[in-house]
This record gives C-alpha cells, structure tokens and sequence, in this order.
C-alpha cells in the first residue's frame, strides 16, 4: 500500500522517482570512491574509445548528482500542508539508522572483521552526534522543523513565498551566496529545497508541462555537460578528469526539471508499479548500508581494485553494474530484515 500524506496516497511516479534517488546515490560513491575522481583518476581522451568512455562517465556522474535534492522535493511536495509533527516518518529513519549502524558493527565483530572497541560501538550508536551519516543527520532535523515551516508557509501570502524563495535562492545558489555559505550549512539547502517542494504543489503544480520540462532538463543538462568539457580542454591536457558539481549549483534547476517529468509522467503497467510499490519502502536502507563505515571501506576499497584494474572503456558499464548490484543486495538485505520483523510482531500479538 502506497505511504499516504497530506491526507491522500503518493503517486508510484514519485516512489520511482525515491528508488532512482537512492540508486543515485551509490552511482556517486561509485564514481567518487570507487573511481577516485577527487585523487588522481583520469581518462586518456586522445582516442575516439577514450573520449567516449570519459563522456558517458561525465553523464553519469551529472545524472546521479540530483539524487539528494529529489528525495527533499518530494518531502516538500507532501508535507507542506502538515502543520502536525510526522513521529512515524522520524522513528522510520531514526530506527533505520540505528538497526545497521549497530548491527553491522557488531555482526562484524561476532565474525571477527574488527576488534571489539567500546568507543566505535558508541559512535555507531549515536549517528547523529557523530554526523555518520551526514544526510539522515540533516534530514531528520529537516523532519522537525517541517510543521513550524509548513504552518509559516500556509499563512503567507503567494508573494511573500516568491519573495522568500528569492531569498532563499540567493543564500543558496553557488552563483550567487552559495559558494561560500553552503559547505558546511546543509540543512539550508534542504530547507530551501522543502520550500521549493512547497510551493510546487501550492501554486506551480501545472507551472510546467512534460515537454518543458524535458526541455529544461536538456538544456541544463547540456550547459553542465558543456561546462565540464570545457574545464578539461582549457588544461590542453587529453588526460580528462570527471568533473562533480555542487546540489547547490545547476544541479538545483536540473533537480526542478526532472521532478516536474517525474510529476506529469505516467505509469500504467501493472506489474511495473508493483515492483516499483515494492522496492520504494527498501529503497532508504540502501543508503544506510552502503555507507555504514566499515561496509563503506570494504565496498569501495574492492570497487577501486576491480575498477583499477579495467580497461577503461569498459568502466560505465563497470560503474552501472556495481550500482544496481550494491543496490539490489541492500534492498535483499532489508527485505529480510522487514520480513522478520514483522514474522516477530505477529507472534509477540498472537502470545498476547
């Protein structure tokens, strides 16, 4: 059964649209720590093969960057018109968090991977206070702040959002305030975004059709992809390096375009929506898992190796097939982990 906010259900479109944020996530660790794009990574472009291999890395690299902004435009989107706190959504990812953070730890210390060390059982079993997971940290304190935002929201008047996204635009957008006030300031970016998600469904729930949305997504898209050819060729170096952006950048207009494609698409198919129905509720565990620190060292240092050692053309493909296999285990793993607990809560209520 879909998640039901605001009073009705979620439209598979944006459960799909969740799993493809979660899958980008693992494409950017990919790229990030199994490819070292921040080290000494580099693709030989002197060659038609080479250049090709570094463009399709270049876009995928640009297409999983949005990931973290479309889970906040959602939570935007649906949350806007709740002025009550959502306590089941903040025990969802707190109880999340805490189930792998701790368990994995000690499910590696019972097999004998690490030593028992009471001070990184106590880091695993305080995220928060030691920012682990720098996302779920921010989000939950977006998920507090929520009813205070959505109820000054709700009681201004249409102008008065615009003149706050304005704002907030210029706090935000690395053009402008962004570059120098967003590193260590996350939660404003999600703030903003929240605002952004808002004010869609508010007043700009039609704002854009499917087709200009694809035609802002393809302009963006281009100028970013033509941005970062463009850093490389002023090098006059053929050793290209893959180029990340900022979510605060073009990546936020990029984010608004490809939410407003998921919103006017459709999906029909029966069995599509099931597995999408399916997938969406595992689909937050997968960030946990694969960035549970010593699952996160372990993944990436075998990524590396096996990336290292291949031809580079071959590397996209290497990249997509490490995403959709971390992916799908991690999903596997949740899967087990629901079914159990569900399988005790039945027999805890039937003993009652």
């Amino acid at each position: 059964m879909l998640e039901t906010e605001t009073g009705r259900s979620r439209r598979v479109e944006f459960e799909l649209l969740r799993i493809l944020a979660m899958a980008g996530v693992v494409m950017n660790h990919v790229i990030n720590y199994g490819l070292d794009i921040y080290g000494d990574f580099r693709v030989d472009t002197s060659s038609p093969a080479g250049a090709i291999a570094w463009s399709l890395l270049e876009i995928l690299k640009l297409m999983a960057l949005p990931s973290v902004n479309f889970f906040i435009l959602i939570t935007g989107y649906f949350m806007i018109d709740r002025t009550e706190l959502r306590l089941k959504g903040i025990w969802k990812v707190w109880s999340t968090t805490w189930f792998y953070a701790v368990g994995i730890y000690l499910l590696c210390v019972f097999l004998g991977i690490v030593s028992f060390d009471g001070r990184e059982l106590l880091r695993h079993a305080t995220p928060l206070l030691s920012n682990s997971y720098w996302f779920v940290t921010s989000y939950l304190a977006l998920l507090l702040l929520a009813p205070f935002i959505s109820w000054a929201l709700q009681h201004t008047s249409k102008r008065q959002y615009q003149v706050a996204l304005a704002v907030g635009g210029v706090i935000c957008f690395q053009p402008l305030l962004g570059w120098l006030l967003m590193d260590k300031l996350q939660i404003l970016l999600f703030i903003y975004l929240f605002m952004i998600g808002g004010y869609i469904r508010m007043y700009a729930d039609r704002a854009l059709s499917m087709r200009q949305a694809v035609l802002a997504f393809v302009v963006t898209f281009a100028v970013m992809f033509a941005y970062t050819l463009y850093k490389n060729e002023r090098t006059g170096c053929s050793l290209f390096v893959v180029h990340a952006m900022s979510y605060y950048g073009l990546v936020l207009p990029l984010s608004v375009a490809i939410f407003y494609i998921a919103k006017a698409w459709r999906i029909e198919n029966g069995k599509i929506r099931k597995v999408i129905l399916f997938l969406a509720p595992l689909s937050f565990a997968v960030y946990i898992i694969q960035t549970q620190s010593i699952v996160h060292n372990w993944l990436w240092s075998e990524s590396a190796d096996l990336l290292s050692r291949s031809n580079e053309c071959v590397l996209p493909l290497l990249c997509i097939a490490i995403t959709v296999g971390v992916f799908v285990v991690c999903v596997l793993v949740d899967y087990v982990r629901v079914s159990l607990y569900r399988l005790i809560k039945k027999a805890v209520n039937s003993a009652l």
